[in-house]
């Protein structure tokens, strides 16, 4: 069974490498079009993967009805779809026009934060186009001359971690795996660098803080919120969302830190507050998120969760 997924696989990138030159030539507007075809392709191939993503939703909204769950299912996939055909399209797009289809509605909040002299942490999701967001944010942070290193997990497939690294890496931005990412995060705060980071997939439950997140309690990467505050670092929270003509816009906000103590119950605080302002975005629009992913596969019933401070 591995062995014929294996070859779906080199199959699939196959196909994928053979449409990178054919985008140069789509209009933008068929993207969405593209985007559903990728989408509805993973979603009849992979079976397991569509079980997930539907009792993911009933688990994050058990009063919807399921007629709602396989439909935002189905729109999840489309917009893994879109999310893919926008990063192929990495290979040719031009900066000036990439910088057209992806906007922060307030930059200025970069030079703020880095105006403090301690590096910044980029915290994010796999929401919207989540690695559109990475690239944005190097071009962003370019011009106040702030390297950004991007924390990534290593792909199963080498093929795919190489074809992933170099759209990654197109303009500027350092990659890290995360293994590898305790002391290159250090180290790239102690040069007053920015780090940016996908903190909501979920993290080893023998050694993890549990949270609650959509109505149970899970295990939660607790590392970025150490290190701002060990090191009075400010977070910088952004996600891309996509607009009705296919652009998308980055509202930045900086997560609040600095009144919290550099102490376990400070650490559980500040990831709570991410996984709060999570939660309210996905719920929003919960099409746009990853729901592939099977976050709850460790998971607790919230009568054994420590209740959280509300304030945020």
């Amino acid at each position: 069974m591995r062995r014929w997924l294996h070859l779906g696989e080199r199959f699939l990138i196959g196909i994928l490498r053979a449409v990178i030159p054919l985008l140069r030539f789509v209009p933008w507007r068929f993207y969405r079009v593209l985007g559903w075809f990728w989408g509805r392709l993973w979603w009849w191939a992979d079976a397991d993967r569509r079980r997930t993503t539907v009792e993911n939703l009933r688990r994050a909204f058990p009063d919807r009805t399921s007629s709602w769950h396989w439909h935002i299912a189905r729109r999840c996939y489309t917009n893994a779809g879109i999310v893919l055909t926008e990063v192929l399209s990495l290979a040719w797009l031009e900066e000036e026009e990439f910088s057209k289809r992806l906007q922060f509605l307030n930059p200025e909040l970069f030079a703020e934060c880095a105006a403090r002299g301690r590096g910044l942490l980029l915290l994010s999701a796999h929401y919207g186009n989540w690695e559109w967001l990475a690239c944005a944010a190097g071009l962003a942070l370019r011009p106040l001359g702030i390297p950004v290193t991007v924390i990534v997990k290593q792909q199963r497939d080498p093929a795919v971690n190489r074809w992933l690294s170099h759209f990654r890496t197109r303009w500027g931005n350092r990659l890290v795996e995360l293994e590898q990412a305790p002391w290159a995060i250090v180290r790239a705060l102690h040069r007053r660098e920015a780090v940016a980071f996908l903190a909501d997939q979920r993290a080893a439950p023998e050694s993890a803080l549990w949270l609650p997140f959509f109505g149970a309690e899970v295990p939660v990467h607790t590392f970025p919120a150490a290190v701002a505050l060990r090191f009075r670092v400010p977070i910088i929270l952004g996600f891309a969302l996509r607009q009705p003509d296919g652009r998308y816009v980055v509202p930045l906000e900086e997560l609040p830190a600095m009144d919290l103590p550099d102490t376990a119950e400070g650490v559980r605080e500040l990831t709570a507050r991410y996984l709060r302002r999570l939660e309210a975005l996905i719920t929003q629009r919960p099409e746009l998120w990853l729901w592939q992913h099977r976050r709850w596969k460790y998971s607790r019933p919230l009568l054994h969760a420590t209740p959280l401070p509300t304030a945020s």
